[in-house]
């Protein structure tokens, strides 16, 4: 099989940073409630083979504040009565979240940046049925938790994965 890579000066191997540094810490994001991005970030970071990842005292440091997370509605379908027939409100059935964060890389010894501070973000799609609810329990319940915010945690999850794998290939690659 032969790839063809026009004029984009890619390159195979790691970047500038690997050739220059092996050691690199995450301290704890930035609004990572739940500690799963950190997490992700170090895993992933851990796997590339680029760095040894150091909790304390790594030659380079890489840190990392959530600036937002949206979700917007992009999917909808029309409503239906008790009866089945369709109404003429329409409901939404799909949302894109997005979670954006800032990515700087200090020389730890240096107490310098030398990249950054940049924005990244991922973006995932994902369904829902806005009225489906366990156990036919009323969705407009105070405290009530609906099939939507269900499906916007679940999505959290493969959210946090992908902007750590964007952040890591970001550190990585970079020249």
């Amino acid at each position: 099989m032969l790839a063809s890579l026009p004029s984009c000066h890619y390159q195979f191997g790691h970047g500038e940073l690997a050739e220059r540094y092996r050691t690199i810490s995450v301290p704890y994001v930035e609004g990572d409630l739940d500690g799963y991005l950190t997490s992700e970030i170090i895993k992933k970071i851990s796997s590339s083979g680029a760095f040894t990842y150091l909790p304390l005292d790594g030659e380079l440091c890489l840190k990392v504040k959530i600036l937002s997370i949206k979700d917007r509605n992009i999917g909808y379908r029309y409503d239906r009565k008790k009866n089945h027939q369709l109404k003429h409100a329409i409901i939404p059935t799909e949302s894109r979240a997005t979670l954006a964060a800032e990515v700087t890389i200090f020389d730890a010894g240096k107490n310098e940046i030398i990249r950054g501070p940049i924005q990244i973000q991922a973006q995932l799609d994902f369904d829902y049925d806005y009225y489906k609810v366990e156990q036919g329990v009323n969705v407009f319940s105070l405290g009530q938790v609906n099939d939507v915010d269900s499906a916007r945690d679940a999505a959290r999850v493969p959210l946090d994965a992908k902007l750590a794998e964007l952040i890591v290939e970001y550190v990585v690659n970079s020249w």
